[in-house]
């Protein structure tokens, strides 16, 4: 579970304290509370991007609420669009439904596209987080994302010509 980073200026105290209490029940393993407060959190600020990620990650992930959740992680990507943990977190969903797409395991709500077409959305938001310069951390998790994607689509992500420093211990 992401931990809750600086909110924008433009958002009061009180949005944060409520993603919180949101994240804080998260914790306590209790989901549904977490995205009752979740969404009462998008409706009051519906701009917050970082709360969007959270709704639309908890939805794909934890209720498999595939077509929802990625509407949601959309529209936290249009909040967002310079944060790479919130491209990231909608570049790791979109990669999950297309791999569910490609061998499912569990019912899940049905979403429009294909595996392929899921992974290519992925592939980009992977590719827009990394040209936001993130953290060396974040990058190494989109650099394994996009790795995990290029061997599930057998397409090099970085066109093949990039020499990569060896895999860093984790």
């Amino acid at each position: 579970m992401p931990e809750p980073r600086d909110v924008p200026p433009d958002f009061p105290p009180e949005a944060r304290a409520a993603f919180r209490a949101a994240m804080d029940l998260h914790a306590a393993g209790e989901i549904d509370a977490a995205l009752e407060v979740a969404q009462a959190v998008v409706a009051r600020w519906p701009e917050f991007g970082e709360a969007l990620s959270y709704l639309g990650q908890t939805l794909v992930t934890r209720r498999r609420r595939f077509a929802d959740g990625l509407a949601v992680l959309g529209r936290a990507v249009e909040a967002s669009p310079a944060d790479p943990y919130v491209l990231y977190s909608a570049g790791w969903c979109t990669e999950f439904v297309a791999e569910e797409l490609r061998r499912p395991k569990r019912a899940h709500q049905p979403v429009d596209g294909d595996a392929a077409r899921h992974y290519a959305a992925a592939k980009t938001l992977f590719l827009r987080a990394l040209a936001l310069d993130p953290d060396e951390k974040l990058r190494g998790d989109v650099e394994d994302m996009l790795s995990a994607i290029s061997n599930a689509t057998g397409e090099p992500w970085d066109g093949g010509m990039v020499e990569r420093a060896a895999p860093r211990p984790r």
